[in-house]
């Protein structure tokens, strides 16, 4: 460590003091001209060759000195943390060599079989193999490539972490030893001067040596504390006595202790000033807190006792002849005195004894203080804890805010509560509750704050969003007294934000000056966030409930009106169906071929309509709860084939095949609604028919242990993956335009899936959405139905 500007200015002056004190001890052995020769004193004489050798070596160890300051600072080459070049290697034949040193011709690159190397979710590098010229890879080789590169990937991670956690340690030991050093600086700040320190012991005394070491020395041992060099320890031996290893290994020892002491003595040095600026603190804060809390009190807190009485210091006239006086301490801060008056003369014991009695007091004082405010501070939290519990059990707005006010009131001990909300169509704060009957008297008189009023201490609050205190109402210029009530002494206005919004203002008076501190605005600050937060959720609460009732009594109006119309529609469509049924059979006389066509179509989009009623009267019975399932035990091969026999003629207008598949089971039973599960099955050939325009339509039928699968593919123009749910919704249509061409309502998969529910089951589609793979619709029953009545 070079030694600073000051060092160098002491080492100056100490060669050039040590010049002239050995100058004039050189000089006095030679005579001057035309002087008198005078013999030499013997002293002088004899001491003049050491002096010549002193000096010589004061200019030997002053070169050297010069020489090291001389000296060009070495410079350490800068670390490469790591390398940002790209890294790869290549593996060919038995050599793995550097990429840039292998020649990968540019035609095999076309062959190449790639695996990206993937690391935190960022591609890191990549994997490439030229597969063999005889052969191709197989799946499993491809498949072990992916699963060497994610080896690799995992491998480069860990190096990169290794790599990270080594220089973070190298950093972390870094900065713990800068931060040893600085605090050592510091240290030698901290007593007086920034020199260095030390003690040379002669076996006679310890004295002071600010040298940086001593002129001669045959051992030197280092003192380190943490890795940092803070000073050493030299021995001059006898030489008479040569040291033994044990010695030399109870020097070493020595050194270690002494940097140990050295260290202990520093931070108990740091710790003592902590220590000093801690109680500092403490007494800051104590004479705060016995200000705060005699404010709260009589303006003078105070007694007398005359060996009668004990009475109010205010009561009485205060004693003028004072014999002493004792103070009244917390913590090294002055709270009051213990006076004795009337003592003519005062013996040591008395005041040894007041000073006892002084100090218990103050103590227990304290403890009294401290253990009221201690219990004020959790009757507060209780009242918290009781208020926001009742505010987030209650459902109504104005309930919620009533019954907080009035808690709030009776708990907290307070002149009176209420509560403003934000109104920001009229930019004002109006007054929802208040406690008590003065509250609800406001209340009914629409008490109202424009919220830009500068005079109004609720309208602040709410600008400045925080909690605002008014100690002394009366000794405010723009306060406004309110005459319902009039014996307002402290006022506190607390904003209610939920959010990044004000909601409203939560205002407190007290008849008390002074009522009110900086932790009373702490708790109804988060008294106020909670109830603010209890009433947003009771508004949504009831918006919900509204929006709720509203949606189930449009669906009741919306099924009743289907079930209705549905009845109403499909009576007069009997008539004409059965009356065209008449006519065609010629019941009623012969018929031309232009009649038969017309009553065919009439007939034909009867059905179709009375199909489409049929659906709509259904999912009106399923959403009103009045569907019941006729549950038996059936054969389920016969319901498809019946199903396939109705469908049949269909899928031959548009030349498709419609078949059960050879390996589906023919044997399995049921218990199910036969006529519904036949309604379902119907639904879903029929779907497939429409949306098939060339291709099949197959059937297949799976048992599952006490389950049954059964699937209906087509090879249709399918379904888009992310509409494969919306199928199964009411009224909606995938496809308008192809909709609109085959026809439909929207309703048939809505109520088969209800259906299949009913039974306890699934139905859902699989499909890719490309055209000419078409969609697989499964439905998934138990084989005895757990019926789910709507």
């Amino acid at each position: 460590m070079p030694p600073d500007q000051k060092s160098q200015k002491r080492v100056k002056k100490l060669f050039s003091d040590l010049e002239q004190i050995a100058r004039p001890l050189t000089e006095s052995g030679s005579v001057p001209a035309g002087k008198s020769e005078v013999a030499p004193a013997p002293d002088a004489m004899t001491a003049a060759p050491e002096v010549d050798t002193l000096l010589v070596r004061i200019r030997e160890l002053e070169s050297q000195l010069n020489e090291q300051r001389a000296a060009p600072e070495v410079k350490t080459s800068p670390v490469l943390v790591y390398d940002k070049e790209e890294i790869g290697y290549a593996y060919s034949g038995d050599h793995v060599l550097p990429l840039q040193a292998v020649n990968v011709p540019a035609g095999k690159l076309e062959n190449t079989i790639k695996a990206p190397l993937i690391a935190s979710g960022e591609t890191i590098g990549e994997m490439k193999i030229e597969p063999p010229a005889e052969r191709e890879l197989t799946p499993e080789e491809e498949t072990m490539l992916s699963a060497v590169a994610q080896q690799v990937s995992l491998q480069i991670q860990n190096l990169r972490l290794l790599s990270a956690a080594e220089r973070a340690r190298a950093e972390a030991i870094a900065a713990n030893r800068q931060f040893t050093h600085q605090n050592w600086e510091s240290f030698m700040d901290g007593i007086r001067n920034s020199e260095r320190i030390g003690y040379v012991y002669d076996q006679a005394s310890v004295a002071p040596f600010a040298d940086p070491s001593p002129a001669e020395s045959d051992i030197q041992e280092s003192i380190n504390v943490l890795d940092e060099h803070v000073g050493n320890l030299f021995l001059k031996t006898d030489p008479s006595h040569p040291l033994t290893d044990e010695e030399r290994e109870m020097i070493s020892a020595v050194a270690r202790q002494v940097a140990q002491q050295v260290e202990n003595l520093r931070l108990l040095a740091d710790a003592s000033r902590a220590r000093a600026n801690a109680e500092e603190a403490t007494r800051r804060l104590t004479r705060q807190d016995w200000e705060a809390y005699a404010k709260q009190k009589a303006d003078t807190l105070g007694f007398v006792y005359d060996s009668l009485q004990v009475t109010p210091l205010e009561e009485t006239r205060k004693p003028q002849n004072i014999s002493f006086a004792q103070p009244l301490q917390v913590r090294g801060e002055t709270i009051g005195q213990l006076a004795v008056a009337g003592l003519q003369t005062v013996p040591p014991e008395a005041v040894e004894l007041a000073s006892n009695v002084a100090e218990q007091v103050s103590i227990h004082v304290e403890n009294l203080r401290l253990f009221e405010l201690n219990e004020k501070r959790a009757r507060e939290l209780e009242t918290v804890a009781v208020i926001s519990t009742t505010a987030s059990t209650t459902l109504d707005p104005d309930e919620l805010l009533q019954s907080v006010v009035d808690l709030a009131k009776e708990r907290f001990n307070l002149y009176h509560v209420h509560i403003y909300l934000a109104d920001e169509s009229w930019d004002t704060l109006l007054l929802v509750a208040g406690a008590g009957e003065i509250g609800k008297q406001m209340t009914m008189a629409g008490h109202a704050i424009p919220i830009h009023d500068e005079k109004s201490l609720v309208a602040r609050a709410s600008r400045e969003r925080s909690a605002l205190i008014v100690n002394d109402v009366r000794t405010e210029a723009d306060f406004l007294p309110n005459p319902y009530l009039p014996d307002t002494r402290a006022e506190m206005a607390v904003p209610m934000i939920s959010g990044d919004k004000v909601i409203g203002v939560f205002d407190v008076q007290s008849d008390i000056v002074g009522g009110f501190s900086q932790e009373d605005a702490n708790i109804y600050t988060t008294l106020a966030l909670q109830v603010a937060v209890a009433l947003q959720n009771a508004r949504l609460y009831q918006e919900q409930s509204a929006t709720v009732a509203q949606l189930r009594e449009l669906d009741r109006l919306k099924s009743s009106f289907l079930a209705n119309m549905s009845h109403e529609l499909r009576t007069p469509l009997n008539s004409i169906l059965g009356f065209a049924d008449v006519m065609l059979e010629e019941l009623d006389g012969p018929l031309t071929e232009n009649m038969q066509n017309d009553l065919g179509l009439i007939y034909k989009n009867g059905q179709h309509l009375l199909h489409l009623i049929n659906d709509v009267l259904d999912m009106a019975k399923i959403e009103s709860g009045k569907m019941n399932l006729n549950i038996e035990k059936f054969n389920l091969q016969e319901i498809i084939e019946e199903v396939t026999s109705i469908t049949a003629p269909l899928a031959s207008e548009k030349n498709l095949a419609l078949f059960i598949e050879e390996d589906s089971d023919h044997e399995v039973e049921v218990h199910a609604d036969k006529i519904r599960l036949r309604q379902v099955l119907i639904n879903l050939i029929n779907n497939a028919i429409k949306f098939t325009e060339k291709g099949k339509i197959s059937i297949h039928v799976a048992r599952e242990e006490n389950n049954v699968l059964i699937a209906v593919k087509d090879t249709g123009i399918g379904i888009p993956v992310d509409h494969l749910e919306s199928v199964f919704q009411e009224f909606t249509q995938v496809d308008t335009s192809t909709t609109r061409k085959v026809g439909g309502t929207g309703l048939g998969l809505p109520i088969s899936r209800r259906l299949v529910q009913m039974h306890g089951g699934r139905l859902w589609v699989e499909s890719t959405g490309i055209n000419g793979e078409g969609s697989t619709f499964y439905v998934f029953l138990p084989i005895e139905a757990k019926v789910k009545q709507d």
